[in-house]
């Protein structure tokens, strides 16, 4: 492993990202229709890109459906149209590990690719995945791939009942390549109330 380290998130990391999934202060609100909303986070850094996130309210799918979908990296294929290519890369720790995900960008916009490491943990009646780019030296950037970078990308899932749940997905990405950072931005108010939060991103 080279780069970023290999760093395991903690309960503590997990709390945060739960505490941060569930406050809406200092987010902004950009979208708020059937079941859906999105908020903004404008940062102060210059060269930082904003943080997105959104909630969905799915009445008709449990929790543990919820979770299962989206860590199944075989399944994901079947939801996710963007997907050019994804595999584990390998297990760190009983809940944790790495993996490669390449996904198709609109024209004229070169396609990308990432590494993450992922974790995951169940907090009470909520379940948590989350992810953040690492660098690998056997999985080096591709020439007709530009390498984005998740800064802090994940799902916390809550219970509603035996067959309802709420899906809050939060997301810092750079997408890297030659964009402007405010196009990124103004880019995601744009998208994310019209795509699902399984396919937005990754």
């Amino acid at each position: 492993m080279s780069g970023r380290s290999a760093l395991i998130p903690d309960d503590q990391a997990f709390s945060n990202f739960r505490g941060e999934c569930t406050r809406e202060t200092g987010w902004n609100l950009s979208y708020n229709k059937s079941g859906v909303t999105v908020w903004i986070q404008m940062l102060e850094e210059e060269k930082s890109l904003h943080k997105i996130k959104c909630r969905m309210v799915c009445k008709d799918v449990s929790a543990d459906t919820m979770y299962d979908v989206l860590h199944d990296i075989e399944y994901r294929r079947k939801w996710d149209t963007n997907v050019i290519e994804t595999f584990d890369i390998g297990k760190l720790t009983v809940n944790a590990d790495l993996g490669y995900y390449s996904w198709r960008c609109p024209k004229p916009l070169k396609n990308r690719d990432v590494i993450t490491l992922r974790s995951w943990l169940p907090m009470g009646t909520d379940s948590i995945i989350m992810n953040y780019s690492v660098k690998h030296p056997k999985y080096p950037p591709k020439k007709d791939l530009v390498r984005a970078v998740s800064l802090q990308t994940g799902y916390l899932i809550q219970r509603q009942g035996p067959s309802a749940c709420t899906l809050i997905y939060l997301a810092q990405v750079d997408p890297k390549g030659s964009l402007p950072k405010w196009v990124v931005n103004k880019s995601s108010q744009f998208l994310a109330p019209k795509v699902s939060p399984l396919s937005f991103f990754f």
